[in-house]
């Protein structure tokens, strides 16, 4: 077993250094260099840079148009108090409503009599027509 060790050892003792440096040049293409790194945060930093400066631009627009909107909406709740400051209150229609009841019962108070009075109006307009009628035949006869 020795033996078959001191014959491969010349080979493993060559070999292993080319070997190794394989490795360490396949790990140093994995990894970023330093200047690599930094120029990579750099351009992540001008990214964020300008994406911070867009997100403040929206910010500012949608803020104008917050205060737009509210400012309308403001000015629209002002209109509709001053048109509804006049508006009858539940017992001004509550009131209203008694009133048009008492109105009505009295108009068909009125309509119940207006009719009595038809119908007494259409009795003496008979009776006077029958005495016209027969004041006609008499003069003529």
């Amino acid at each position: 077993m020795m033996a078959l060790i001191k014959d491969w050892v010349w080979l493993v003792t060559a070999i292993g250094p080319f070997l190794l440096g394989i490795g360490l040049l396949y790990l140093r293409s994995q990894f970023p260099t330093k200047v690599e790194h930094a120029a990579a945060a750099e351009t992540l930093r001008a990214e964020h840079a300008k994406a911070t400066g867009d997100l403040k631009k929206s910010i500012t627009e949608l803020t104008a148009q917050v205060e737009e909107r509210r400012s309308d909406t403001d000015r629209r709740l002002i209109h509709l108090e001053a048109v509804t400051e006049h508006l009858p209150t539940r017992s001004d229609i509550a009131a209203l409503d008694r009133r048009m009841s008492d109105v009505e019962r009295q108009s068909a108070v009125t309509a119940e009599t207006v009719r009595g009075v038809e119908r007494i109006v259409a009795k003496v307009d008979r009776t006077v027509e029958m005495v016209l009628a027969n004041q006609i035949q008499d003069a003529r006869s």
